[in-house]
């Protein structure tokens, strides 16, 4: 079963709303902990935010979907990701693996020249 585009991009937007409240939620309690409402205000204060991180999240998102040009764009976007040809498991695996090896060389080389250049430096310092 192949789901048309907008129904991607409305999965998209609640994605997007869902993190955006709980983005919201967390700076709400932070900031409710540094402040001492947490404390203070504790059954109150977790309601309060959790309701108005979702009315965040959701003016967000609508603030997001209600631009016509945006919209567009974001339903162009996921058409051409339908046109991906995404690499199967065993091709993935090999060129993790190879790119696994390779950040290991180069840490390795960088090791080497981070260690001879401090003791060049401590030599011409000392």
């Amino acid at each position: 079963m192949q789901k048309d585009d907008a129904t991607w991009l409305r999965t998209g937007y609640s994605v997007w709303a869902c993190l955006t409240a709980f983005v919201v939620w967390k700076m709400f309690m932070f900031a409710g902990l540094k402040a001492g409402w947490l404390e203070r205000f504790e059954a109150s204060f977790n309601i309060g935010s959790v309701l108005l991180a979702i009315v965040f999240g959701v003016l967000l998102t609508w603030l997001l979907a209600r631009d016509h040009e945006r919209h567009e764009y974001l339903l162009a976007s996921v058409g051409e990701l339908r046109k991906v040809q995404w690499p199967d498991w065993e091709h993935t695996k090999k060129l993790t693996m190879i790119v696994c090896v390779v950040v290991a060389i180069f840490s390795a080389i960088l090791t080497v020249f981070d260690m001879a250049w401090a003791k060049i430096l401590k030599l011409l310092l000392a």
